[in-house]
């Protein structure tokens, strides 16, 4: 079963229009905006979708309030939806709609698969800056949505991991014990798309993260967030596990969102590995005093 990549994400927010802001600010273009809320479309060709929490045609989620209310997976074709729906159709409930699939994974979270509509992606490689100097007030444009994190019960890891892993084909690439797990999809070289973490040990959401071009982009990134009024919810950094490089934002839609670029890439010769103990959250972070303008952690 071909899954691609995350293909969109739809939250419910309690304030929609800080919300819609938020997602304005963070780089996204907006396709479209009415009495609904607001849906944002990456160059990858992935979604966002700015709900209201009130809206009564929204999935429930585990954790309420401002949060993620659905994950939709993109599928290479018609056939691997088709084979996705006959294998969860065996244990729930599955309800088909001209948007793909829905159903709820082992903890309860919704999830949806469609047909992946990817656009063409664009060269990462920057153009020689001959007399052209760096622009200090350039923003961060997200290319692509990278991954989705949930917390979850410490009860419920087992049988989230044999869900995505057996029944999706998902492929393991780290776990640490005292932590979770990382999984990325069949069709993709990420060294995650999705993580669940069980320090929070209960079913929640943790966030999302958008890929852009470097370090730079990052950074110039969060420091228009912080101008914008949006607080920061770690100093500037570089994964461990993942090894990307990292700023993570609250986001009033639910959970945070994470700038990234630089992630580690797998394929099937990739051997997982096993931690007894996390090896830690980051090779280096900014100190508090050091990040730039980040006055507010």
């Amino acid at each position: 079963m071909a899954i691609m990549r995350v293909e969109s994400l739809v939250y419910g927010a309690e304030d929609l229009d800080a919300g819609i802001r938020y997602f304005e600010d963070w780089g996204l273009p907006c396709a479209g905006r009415g009495a609904h809320g607001a849906d944002f479309t990456l160059p990858s060709g992935q979604t966002i979708l700015a709900r209201s929490s009130k809206d009564g045609s929204l999935p429930a989620a585990p954790d309420g309030g401002s949060t993620l209310r659905e994950a939709i997976w993109g599928v290479s074709d018609a056939a691997v939806l088709e084979r996705i729906g006959a294998e969860l159709g065996r244990d729930r409930e599955i309800k088909s709609d001209s948007g793909g699939l829905h159903t709820r994974d082992e903890a309860g979270f919704a999830i949806g698969f469609r047909v992946a509509a990817p656009a063409p992606r664009a060269p990462t490689s920057a153009a020689p800056r001959l007399n052209r100097p760096y622009d200090p007030e350039r923003r961060a444009r997200p290319s692509r949505l990278g991954h989705v994190v949930y917390n979850s019960a410490k009860k419920d890891l087992e049988k989230q991991l044999a869900f995505y892993l057996e029944r999706l084909n998902f492929r393991l690439t780290d776990r640490a014990l005292d932590t979770g797990a990382f999984m990325r999809c069949q069709g993709s070289t990420d060294h995650h798309n999705l993580f669940f973490a069980i320090r929070a040990d209960r079913a929640s959401f943790n966030h999302a993260a958008f890929e852009v071009r470097d370090i730079d982009e990052i950074v110039l990134g969060g420091k228009y967030m912080k101008s914008r009024g949006w607080r920061p919810n770690t100093p500037l950094g570089r994964h461990i596990l993942g090894s990307n490089v990292f700023w993570y934002f609250d986001n009033p839609c639910g959970g945070r969102t994470e700038y990234y670029s630089d992630m580690d890439q797998m394929d099937d010769n990739w051997k997982p590995r096993i931690w007894e103990k996390n090896p830690g959250f980051a090779m280096w972070m900014m100190e508090k005093d050091e990040a730039p303008e980040l006055t507010r952690i």
